[in-house]
């Protein structure tokens, strides 16, 4: 009875574990486009091209590549490419029409806009957003115009400031 119950478990067991060497892994491709290579580095053949959500079968690793099998065939494709989640679908947060979404957004900045950029604001603009923003460009000043000598460091260091 004892000798049953050893052969019982003992087969499932290896049973458990034959089943895991046999599993195949899903990975879904994450980037634009991921190149399946004849072998697992960039210098080897590309055996083809997968596109985002492209769904890949994984018989094993080698290092940062995965293993997948490619219409029939066996190739390796970088790990930082595959997720075994699908990727996200694209959102968008503007609701709205095509036509709504052109009209109301400009595709680029004048070049009145971009100068004015680049020059930074005037001392009438600083009060004016201080004002109206709450932003409070004295205080930036002066944290940007404080400096720490290095005598002020190493009495810091010695616990002594």
């Amino acid at each position: 009875m004892r000798r049953l119950g050893l052969i019982i478990l003992i087969s499932a067991v290896l049973l458990s574990i034959s089943g895991r060497l046999w599993a195949q892994d899903v990975y879904y491709v994450q980037s634009v486009r991921a190149k399946i290579m004849s072998g697992p580095a960039f210098k080897s053949k590309v055996l083809g091209e997968a596109s985002k959500g492209t769904k890949l079968m994984s018989s094993g690793k080698d290092g940062n590549w995965i293993k997948v099998t490619f219409y029939s065939k066996e190739g390796y494709v970088s790990a930082m490419l595959l997720s075994t989640h699908p990727p996200m679908e694209r959102q968008s947060l503007i609701k709205g029409g095509e036509s709504d979404i052109k009209q109301s957004v400009r595709r680029r900045a004048s070049t009145y806009t971009s100068a004015a950029a680049a020059r930074g604001l005037t001392a009438d603009d600083r009060r004016r957003l201080s004002r109206d923003e709450k932003v409070d460009y004295e205080a930036l000043e002066k944290i940007e115009a404080f400096a720490v000598s290095d005598d002020d460091v190493r009495l810091f260091r010695e616990g002594k400031l």
